[in-house]
Parts: structure tokens; sequence; C-alpha cells
């Protein structure tokens, strides 16, 4: 798989085949994989290389393309296996353009969209006009997800994340459900959180004698009831505060079986010698926050079959209870508002969607879209707990003096200035290119400092327009960018550029041989005085190291005028730096600030894809497959006609990936009633 990753044979598979085939059309006059109008063409640009015994780079597609012609264009989606990995790698290769390689001739835009199509209809069976939305699993609220519930939910500012361990992470984000697992571990976590969040409303309970009033605190949750007199009058505010709290804490009505097991759990609780209603209630709000309708994500379909797959299995939409929730926890990590529950109950939140979604941007809330989704993307998140050897890096001679420039409240600026530039474009609807080649970023007076730039006061974030000759401008120039792809005592050129790769073009490089040298070895075997470029030269001398690092290492050694904590420096080692460099794609840059305005230009649909795919990954909870190829070039089409960062998010909001879901998952609300009940 490794090795297919660096071919494309697709080209000459088509030349191949079409040597003696038949021309065959569909619907439209559209080629298929056997037809001969695009033949010669396509074998010219490949074949070669590629077929007819050609096997450089390992790949050879004359045993591939048998396959792919014996399943027949009438069964699409039936390789799998090796073909099935193969296929998606000569499919990501090929959109991304890194195929033919630049200094060979090219096909046409329309030449590459036409084998682009024939590979996602007839290989991977996919119909544009009927989406795969994917598979839907039970997803467990992570441990941010969690508090930031119980904080809207109860109304109080309790620390439980301290208290839940930390969670694992798949495709790079903590929201992925597969990687959500309920370890014994967890369940009693949750457990002694939710015995101590009940424990500590009950405590605030002010008005022991009966008829009197609840504290202004815990009124959300006692829903300003008073205190019942009588035992009817308690058994009926009961009823109404768990039936209340309880489908807020589901984020759906809560069924009567659930009820009613709660309600006895909590009458039980107050039956206990020395029991109080108060105490009643909060057994019965320990049960909620440990439920597992609490805990997880459950989801309904709305209709039971809305319409089928090219393979013939059934797509439901979502209810809007479950829209609900897959909206707040994307924007707000956390539960749905009552307009949102309200409009779910009303059925109505469909069909007002788009104004939520802006209402839910522009609410404050939806900064933990960029603390959490932006802070793992980025890594942002990091920016404040990476070790660095101060001393090396900036030439002093103590470390304390280091670390009074590279302080503590530089960092957190720095992870502010990445994380509120990206609200700030998203808020104003502004081109999400604007993240690399914008003239403005969110400063403080220590930032601004430790960049070098004057006339910035008070330790608030403020957005500053940047002079035009500012070494400043972009994502990457941040210094949040610029530390997390270091080494805790120098740059690293590789890593910078598998970031730009991995993260703003979805297109990485193969992973590391086992075997290879650390830098510090290829130094040894250098002149003493040799620059990073000439390090990086001697470090990828093996021709399969080579051809990964000629991806990375020019995008990296643009950035060598930056240190390894951001800082601006005009030489390294006492050596001049050398930041021109040209991406695999062919275009050519001289330093940074070109290679920004190169990615947010010629590269721009790659930036899409990749910044839609990585949002998509956070908001779905699940990494994105081949058959999202649709979901995400509508996506794509729609930033690059309308350009803003909101339209993203709206457009992910409308996808079918996040509206509907493949059927065939027992997660019916009859199933739920038995198996989820408190």
């Amino acid at each position: 798989m490794a090795r297919l990753s660096i071919s494309l044979g697709m080209w000459a598979l088509i030349g191949w085949m079409g040597s003696g085939a038949e021309s065959v059309t569909a619907a439209g006059n559209q080629e298929t994989l056997l037809g001969t109008a695009v033949a010669q063409r396509l074998r010219a640009l490949c074949g070669a290389c590629h077929c007819d015994g050609a096997d450089e780079g390992g790949i050879a597609f004359d045993g591939l393309l048998e396959r792919a012609c014996a399943a027949g264009a009438d069964s699409p989606g039936r390789q799998g296996g090796a073909d099935h990995d193969a296929w998606l790698a000569i499919w990501k290769n090929l959109r991304a353009g890194v195929m033919p390689p630049a200094d060979e001739l090219q096909p046409s835009a329309t030449e590459r969209a036409l084998v682009l199509g024939l590979i996602e209809r007839e290989i991977f069976g996919l119909d544009p006009a009927r989406p795969d939305p994917g598979r839907v699993v039970l997803r467990r609220l992570n441990r941010v997800e969690y508090a930031n519930t119980i904080r809207d939910l109860v109304g109080l500012d309790i620390n439980v994340v301290d208290n839940l361990p930390t969670d694992d992470t798949g495709f790079g984000f903590d929201t992925i459900a597969d990687v959500l697992t309920l370890s014994p571990l967890v369940v009693e976590k949750y457990l002694e959180t939710a015995t101590a969040v009940a424990k500590q409303i009950v405590s605030k309970v002010q008005a022991p004698q009966r008829g009197g009033a609840y504290s202004a605190d815990v009124r959300l949750v006692f829903l300003n009831q008073p205190v019942p007199l009588n035992d009817a009058a308690r058994q009926q505010t009961r009823n109404i505060i768990l039936k209340t709290f309880a489908s807020r804490a589901f984020r759906r009505p809560v069924d009567p079986i659930s009820l009613q097991s709660l309600i006895e759990l909590s009458v039980a609780a107050e039956g206990i010698p020395g029991g109080t209603f108060e105490q009643g209630i909060g057994a019965g709000l320990t049960a909620v926050l440990a439920a597992p309708r609490f805990i997880f994500r459950v989801e309904a379909d709305a209709e039971k079959v809305s319409r089928l797959l090219p393979s013939g299995q059934p797509v439901a939409a979502i209810d809007e209870h479950a829209l609900a929730a897959r909206l707040s926890y994307f924007l707000w990590s956390s539960m749905p508002d009552e307009e949102l529950l309200t409009l779910a109950n009303a059925g109505q939140l469909r069909a007002d969607l788009a104004k939520q979604v802006d209402r839910m941007i522009d609410d404050e809330r939806c900064d933990a879209l960029a603390k959490n989704f932006v802070g793992q993307w980025l890594q942002t998140r990091d920016v404040e707990s990476l070790p660095f050897d101060v001393r090396t890096i900036l030439g002093v001679d103590d470390r304390q003096k280091g670390e009074k420039i590279f302080s503590e409240d530089v960092r957190h600026a720095m992870r502010l200035e990445t994380e509120m530039l990206f609200l700030h474009l998203l808020r104003a609807n502004l081109p999400a290119t604007d993240l690399l080649v914008g003239q403005a970023t969110f400063l403080n007076a220590a930032l601004a400092k430790f960049y070098g730039i004057p006339g910035v006061e008070g330790k608030k974030m403020r957005l500053v327009k940047l002079d035009p000759e500012s070494h400043r401008g972009g994502l990457l120039t941040h210094g949040s960018f610029l530390t997390v792809t270091s080494n805790p005592s120098r740059t690293s050129p590789v890593k910078r550029g598998l970031f730009i790769l991995d993260n703003l073009l979805g297109t990485p490089a193969r992973p590391a041989p086992a075997d290879v040298p650390s830098l510090e070895t290829a130094a040894a075997q250098v002149l003493k005085n040799a620059t990073m470029r000439d390090l990086m030269t001697q470090h990828r001398h093996d021709a399969l190291c080579a051809s990964c690092h000629a991806r990375m290492d020019p995008l990296g050694l643009a950035l060598e005028p930056y240190n390894a904590v951001g800082q601006w420096r005009e030489a390294a080692d006492s050596a001049p730096l050398e930041t021109g460099g040209r991406l695999i794609t062919g275009e050519s840059f001289a330093n940074v600030r070109e290679l920004s305005a190169c990615i947010a230009d010629q590269r721009r649909p790659d930036f899409y894809r990749c910044l839609s795919e990585k949002i998509l990954t956070y908001a779905l909870g699940r990494g994105v497959e081949y058959y999202d190829a649709t979901v995400v070039d509508k996506i794509v089409a729609d930033l690059l006609e309308a350009d803003g960062l909101r339209t993203l998010v709206q457009s992910v909001v409308a996808s079918d990936a996040f509206q509907l879901r493949r059927q065939g998952f027992a997660n019916s609300s009859k199933t739920d009633q038995k198996e989820l009940a408190p």
C-alpha cells in the first residue's frame, strides 16, 4: 500500500484497457472504463512507466486492470482488499495532482475530472445523486463535552474534566466514536462524577422549611418549584422535576419506562431513614447523569427508509432531536439549548436549520469550535505544554531568562491568536484562505513584543492590522504553528513540511522507514558549517526517502527564518537561509509569504478539500472515507463559489453525511427504552 501511494497508474490503466475495447457510453454520453475516447491520450501520459510490463515505483497495473474489467461496469464497488486500497491510492493522488509528476506531460482538467468520475462511479460504486452518508455508531460524550453539558444542564460551573480520564483520539480528534470506548475505569469515573454533581446540587438547597424557596443557582434543576408541603404535592413535583431534567439531559423527551424507573429510585432514596425529598431528587439526578442515554448520543430515524444506495442499502434521515444534538456538539461541544429542543419537539428544526446555524455561530458558546476543532486540527492545544530548551533556541545562558522571554503568557497568546483568527473569519464569513494570507492577526502586548511588533498594549487580545513588510501574516507565521512543528532544541523542516501536507493540502507523505538515521547523524557526515538545507540533502540520500522528502522539505525550509519558538531570525548557525522551493505539483515559491499565497491561490481547491475533510471528521465523529467524495466535492464547490468560512459550516450541516445515516444499526427508540433505561 505504501508503494502504491506514490504512483498514479490510472492513466495507464485506461490506455491499456482501451487498446482493443469497444467504446461504451453511459447516461449523458459519459465514458466508462472500457471506453476508447481518451485511451490514446492517457496511454501517452503514463503507459510507458506503469503498463505492458513496466512497473516504475513498484506499480504494475496489468493485473489490476484485468480484475477491474472482470468485475464489470455493471457491478460497481465489488473490488475489495488490496485492489480497493490500490484504487483508493490512485484516486487520491490523481485528485491531489501529485501524479503524473510535475515535470511530465499533464492531463487536462477535463481529462483528470473524467477519470476521477470513472473511478468513483465504476470502481467505488458512487452515485452523486445518492450520496452514502456512512455509518453511525453510539458516540460517547468525551470529557470536554460531558463537562460542558453538565454546565449547561444544571447551571453550575463545576470542574468535572479533571476527574475524567483523557480521551483517546482518532484521525486527529477526540470526537471519534470508534475510539471513545467505555472501559471499567471510565464507567467508574462517570458514576463518581454524576454522584458528586448531584450531591453538590442538593447541598445548595438553602430552605429546609416546607414551602420555602430554593437558592438561585439550583432553580434551573428544581424548576423554581417550592418545597412540597404534602405527599401528593411532593409526588407531583418529583414527577415534573425528573421528567423535565431527564428530557433535557437525554436531549429528547424521556420515555415512560425510563421516567418510571427514575421516580421509583427517587422515592426509595427519600424513604431511607433520615432521607429527604431533596436527597430523593438527588438520587434521580445521579441516575440520569450516569445513564447511557446521557453519556451516549443516541440517534433515532425520522423515517424508516428515505432512499436506497446503489448497493441497495437503505438510508434514513436522523430525527430532529438527533439533528439538534449533532448540531450543538459540533458547534458548541455541548447539549442543545432550549430553542433547539423546542424546534426539534415541534418537528421544525430542519426547516429553520440555516438560521439556527447562524445563531449558534454568533453565540459565545461557539468559541468551543475554535478551542476544540482548531485546537486539534492545528494542534494549538499543545502550545502551552510543549517542552523547549529555551537556552539553546534563544541563545541565552540562563534558563529562567529564556522562560521569561518565551513565557506562559506568550504561549497562551499564541494559542489564542490562531483560535481567535479562525473565529473572526467564521463570524464575519471571510474567506478561509485569509487563515493563510490575511494581513491582520490577534495580538496582545506580550505576543507583539515577542514578535517584534510595536504599538500593541495591554493583556487583551485584539485584531491588529499588519504592516505589508511585516514578517507576520497568515497561519504559517503564527507562533502556534511554528512551535508545535519544532523539536525541543531546534526547528524541524520535516515536521513543518509534513504538517502542511497533512493539515493544509491533504496530501500526506508515507511514514518514514524504521531505520532512517536522525538529522544529527547526517550532520556528522557533512561539513561543520553546513546549512539546514545541506543537512536535509544528506539525510535523504536514499532514493526511497528522497521521494517523500521532495514533498516535505521545500515547504519546511521556507519556514527556516523562524526559530523553534517562532521568533524571526536572519540566519541560522551563522549560515544564510535559503527559503525558495517548489511544491510537488510544480508551483514555485521564494519564501513563506509566496508559499502561503501558492496554497491559497493555485492550490486553493486542495486547501478547501483538506479543511472540509478535517471539519467533517470532527463533526461526524468518524474518518472521511472514499464514499464521502460526493459530499466533500459539494462542500468544496460551495466554498469556491461563496468563499466564506461560515459557508463551510453551513454546507457541512446541510450535507447528507450530517443529516442522514445508513440503516442497519440497532438504535431505534423502542429498543432504547429497554436497553438504555437508567
